[in-house]
């Protein structure tokens, strides 16, 4: 079995659970998605400097193993809060409650998860900087360690 598969187990039809954690992984998580539901990426400020990846699922679909003790919580409103681990800085995940995303959500970092290939799962990129959140393009994701051993 590879490791991809090791790190997903199915839940219901096109959802698996994925599990996930920061640097140090004194936070780690699992939450429940279709990563070929679609992914975003935004280009702001701080998504940008923090590379940024997410997934946004409900609040039933994230459960926190373990680092609550070590979350930070960096927040620009009452309407997100982003999440980090507070030992090594990682961004690991966000939580609100926006009505233009159906409510209470938890945004995953796909960038925090642990031995997972998502590979052509497609990214939807955002403009945030100008905070028109329009649509800048849609592809796949290319993983470029692995694109450049096929080089």
């Amino acid at each position: 079995m590879s490791n991809a598969a090791s790190a997903q187990t199915t839940t219901t039809p096109g959802a698996r659970t994925y599990r996930g954690s920061c640097a140090c992984r004194a936070v780690r998580f699992e939450a429940d998605f279709d990563p070929s539901a679609g992914t975003t990426q935004c280009n702001c400020t701080i998504c940008s400097k923090t590379r940024w990846w997410g997934i946004i699922v409900k609040p039933s679909a994230f459960r926190l193993v373990a680092g609550e003790e070590v979350l930070g919580d960096f927040s620009r409103s009452e309407a997100g809060h982003a999440r980090f681990c507070k030992t090594c800085g990682i961004r690991v995940f966000g939580h609100g409650d926006l009505p233009m995303l159906g409510g209470a959500y938890y945004s995953i970092n796909l960038n925090c998860l642990d031995d997972a290939d998502l590979s052509g799962v497609p990214v939807m990129y955002l403009d945030g900087l100008h905070n028109t959140w329009e649509q800048l393009a849609l592809a796949p994701y290319v993983d470029p360690v692995t694109a450049a051993k096929r080089a």
